[in-house]
This record gives C-alpha cells, sequence and structure tokens, in this order.
C-alpha cells in the first residue's frame, strides 16, 4: 500500500514567499546588469552598440519571461496550500456529519 501524502500548507506558503523572493532578487539585478550594459554603450563603436543593443533587447525578455515563471510557481504553491486546507476542513466536517449519524451502541459498560 502506498504511503500517505504528507503536506503541511505553511511550508508551501513559506516555499513560495521565498520563490517571491528570488523573483524579487533576479529581477532587480538583471535590472542592474541591463542599466551597467546601457551605460558601457558610450563611446563604443556603432556596429557594437548595435549588437549590445539586440543582447539588451534579449536580456530584457528573458528576465520578464522568467520573473513571470517565478511569479507562476509561487502562485501555485499558494494554491496548492489553499486547497490542501480546503480539502482538510471539508473532510474534518465529513467526518464530524458521519459521527453526529451514527447511533450510540450499548457496550454495557
Amino acid at each position: 500500500m502506498p504511503k500517505a501524502v504528507q503536506v503541511t500548507p505553511e511550508d508551501l506558503m513559506v516555499s513560495a514567499s521565498t520563490v517571491d523572493a528570488h523573483a524579487d532578487g533576479m529581477w532587480l539585478q538583471h535590472g542592474t546588469a541591463t542599466g551597467r550594459i546601457e551605460s558601457a554603450q558610450k563611446g563604443v563603436p556603432t556596429g557594437s552598440t548595435m549588437a549590445l543593443t539586440g543582447a539588451v533587447s534579449k536580456w530584457e525578455a528573458d528576465s520578464t519571461a522568467l520573473f513571470g515563471r517565478l511569479v507562476e510557481h509561487s502562485q501555485a504553491l499558494r494554491a496548492g496550500a489553499a486547497a490542501y486546507e480546503q480539502t482538510d476542513a471539508q473532510n474534518a466536517e465529513n467526518l464530524t456529519a458521519t459521527g453526529d449519524q451514527m447511533n450510540v451502541v450499548d457496550l454495557g459498560l
């Protein structure tokens, strides 16, 4: 028989916050790097400036895509935590309702 899945929703929420922090850090560091590259373009020959501009455009597009994926992951972790909490609450209600419907058995004790 397979082992029961044990999930702690609070751990999922902590993981979501950690992913958010990584996303914010990546966005900040990539933005800083983009700014440095753009600043370095002054005095660079025209052909090199065009190449750097293309590289920066790709870099920004890649950064935006990565940031978006990280945000999606953190949202999915939060949604998973909420789903587990909702399932646990529903199961608790079901067990309570079932217990309320049971007849008391006199065991003669």
